[in-house]
């Protein structure tokens, strides 16, 4: 009897193992967001689910960059993503971070726990999402109102959004995004409100699908949301829309922010820490493009009058601004500094001070400068070529210089013309070091081209290759994780040239022993 009930157990227990093997088998459904392995390379992208084949064990993939190879991918190959990019809920959010009027900025966000560069501070879900498709009707009578007499906003975005959320949100949502700031909370309705009201109204088809009878617009609280969108939301990284956070809008503006994000699951706002915080410390995040973070500190304050603030963050209290550097005229060799008081600092190799004429007369020539940069067009790339080789001979780690850098760099690369394209890489890197050393998807991108160059053109120098992608992912693991698609392009090359690196050493050990024998 022994034996049998030996058997039973033994066939009980591959039946138990058998179900356990099976719900622990990965349920995945069309349209679920993965982490698939491209076979191409063996490495991990984002992607969508688009058919589930269950009995191969596999499924069918959208990869995110459209890629349209290697789309077939086993269930062994499949991750599901970080839950960092899953929206948290409020309560969650609230553990986290609380909401405090200061005297100066009014209500900003504090961090209630301390944070390490590139952890998560929280994940928040939009209030809404207002693209086009959500009432496309909507969408083409504004768009043709504005072709015809344009808004004074210079975009039908800010409107279409604040008729969206009237139409489609409950009480409770619009009065999140009522409470939001506004410069002028007691505004009237401006002239555009105005006109966009009397459109609707005369147009009944439009009038009918909106329902405006059951629930008719009104014109202060309609500006009001107008003004809560263009002041508090952000441009959608996908389609022409917006979208806007509750939490997120308490963020205050700095030139050298605390904090940086990326998108998430279904719109979510991943805002991490880019600095390590203290509790307590203010969570800021920059207004301004990254682009605009290396311009000097008069350009950055004229742009953030689109929010109708002056800003007083550390950066843009210092007296000497280190983007707008002068080449010595004495030795040549060293760099003067602009002051907001429009002097210029002694030079710092060999210490002489330019006199009032020479200050004056260099300030002026800046200011010329940078009228004709802001005015060049990058495809003349001989025009750029010219006023780049005549300021080389006045400025010196300026922003001016960066900026036809940039225009320089895109023209080598486009004709893969290597010497001038690696050095005027190497000068963006130099001058964005020096002038704002957090990390930047545009530092953290020009490390990754620069190691593409020397991948390409420098095969012996396999080494620097491997930092500059090591300082790219390290950078990009701070500003959207170590799961980003963003951050997956830099890993995934290091990876490759490790990979060749020791398939070399192993062909030369090869090599080596056949020699000695």
């Amino acid at each position: 009897m022994a034996p049998k009930a030996d058997g039973v157990e033994k066939v009980a227990v591959e039946q138990n193992s058998s179900t356990n093997d099976e719900s622990m088998e990965p349920h995945w459904k069309q349209g679920d967001r993965v982490h698939a392995q491209w076979r191409g390379n063996g490495c991990y992208y984002l992607a969508t689910v688009n058919e589930v084949y269950a009995a191969k064990r596999a499924v069918l993939i959208t990869w995110d960059d459209e890629d349209g190879s290697h789309r077939e991918i086993s269930f062994d190959n499949i991750m599901e993503p970080a839950e960092e990019t899953q929206a948290w809920n409020t309560k969650r959010i609230d553990r986290r971070v609380n909401v405090q009027d200061t005297p100066d900025k009014g209500r900003c966000l504090y961090t209630n726990e301390v944070s390490d560069p590139g952890q998560v501070v929280f994940v928040e879900k939009p209030c809404l999402v207002a693209l086009p498709g959500l009432s496309q009707n909507l969408w083409n009578h504004l768009t043709k109102m504005h072709e015809a007499t344009p808004l004074q906003l210079g975009t039908v975005t800010f409107h279409f959004a604040a008729l969206l959320s009237e139409l489609q949100l409950d009480k409770t949502s619009i009065g999140v995004i009522m409470d939001k700031y506004v410069p002028d909370p007691d505004e009237e309705p401006g002239d555009d409100v105005v006109r966009i009201m009397q459109s609707i109204e005369e147009n009944k088809e439009l009038k009918e699908e909106l329902k405006l009878d059951e629930k008719p617009l009104d014109p202060r609280k309609l500006q009001r949301l107008v003004s809560a969108w263009r002041y508090n939301s952000f441009g959608h990284h996908k389609e022409d829309g917006l979208v806007l956070y509750n939490r997120i809008s308490m963020c205050s503006h700095s030139c050298d922010p605390t904090c940086c994000w990326s998108y998430g699951e279904d719109d979510a706002f991943v805002l991490r820490s880019r600095i390590s915080l203290k509790k307590g410390d203010e969570l800021t995040i920059s207004y301004l493009q990254d682009e605009d973070l290396l311009k000097s500190t008069a350009v950055r304050q004229q742009k953030l009058q689109n929010w109708r603030f002056t800003c007083a963050c550390p950066r843009c209290k210092l007296y000497v601004d280190e983007g707008r550097g002068f080449r010595c005229r004495k030795c040549r060799v060293g760099v003067l500094y602009a002051t907001t008081g429009s002097t210029l600092e002694p030079c710092r190799v060999c210490n002489s001070v330019p006199s009032p004429d020479e200050t004056q007369m260099l300030i002026h020539l800046e200011e010329e400068y940078v009228t004709r940069v802001e005015s060049l067009d990058k495809t003349d790339v001989p025009d750029v070529e010219r006023v780049y080789i005549a300021a080389l001979d006045i400025f010196e780690r300026h922003w001016i210089l960066y900026v036809m850098d940039t225009m320089l760099w895109e023209a080598a690369k486009e004709k893969n013309i290597v010497d001038s394209m690696m050095e005027h890489q190497r000068r963006r890197i130099d001058f964005h070091e020096h002038y704002y050393c957090r990390p930047t998807f545009i530092l953290a991108w020009c490390r990754e081209e620069f190691g593409d160059c020397l991948n390409a053109n420098m095969p012996n120098r396999k080494w620097q290759c491997t930092q500059e992608y090591q300082r790219a992912y390290q950078m990009l693991a701070i500003l959207c994780g170590t799961n980003h698609q963003y951050t997956a392009g830099p890993y995934n090359k290091l990876w490759q040239v490790n990979g060749a690196a020791e398939a070399a050493k192993e062909a030369s050990k090869k090599e080596g022993e056949g020699g000695s024998t």
